[in-house]
């Protein structure tokens, strides 16, 4: 399988922000979030991602074609004790359950290294068995919270499940 990594730059704002609408559509059965009145989702802030150097936003390619998006975020953009978040993993449903995204995680894990953590909305229940399954298979240590949180403009409170671990660059 041919997946590849490509950071995303400015100017590929419409294809980042037209997946990640996808994206939000998806989140939007775990997150109860609606659409604006024009039909989309709220991308709110998403374009610092294209414009901070923190900010690390990653295209997934298959065979060369884009099929999703990787987000990881670095100080300030993360907790005290933490090097790297990763924010958001998105493939476009044709291409899950392949071995795509793991193969894509790895390709972005070994441009970093540090204290890591990672967060699913704890009903996702797709999103927590990807990671829970990646560790596993990857020897990962890792512990893992629980917590509640407020997303800005959708309402009520959310179940969080974070783990945090330490990876080392593999060369």
């Amino acid at each position: 399988m041919n997946v590849q990594i490509t950071r995303i730059d400015k100017s590929q704002k419409e294809l980042f922000l037209n997946l990640y609408n996808l994206y939000l559509y998806d989140l939007s059965e775990f997150s109860g979030e609606d659409l604006l009145e024009e039909g989309k989702f709220d991308p709110t802030n998403t374009y610092l991602y294209l414009e901070r150097a923190e900010l690390h936003p990653f295209f997934i390619h298959y065979d060369g074609m884009v099929i999703g998006f990787l987000l990881v975020c670095s100080p300030p953009y993360v907790d005290e004790d933490i090097d790297f978040t990763v924010q958001e993993l998105f493939l476009v449903k044709k291409y899950r359950g392949q071995g795509l995204a793991a193969q894509a995680v790895d390709l972005v894990f070994a441009q970093f290294q540090g204290r890591f953590k990672v967060e699913q909305l704890a009903n996702n229940q797709s999103a927590v068995s990807f990671w829970r399954k990646y560790y596993e298979q990857h020897h990962i240590e890792y512990v893992e919270s629980e917590y509640s949180i407020e997303i800005e403009n959708i309402a009520g409170s959310h179940r969080i499940l974070s783990q945090t671990f330490v990876r080392a660059r593999t060369e």
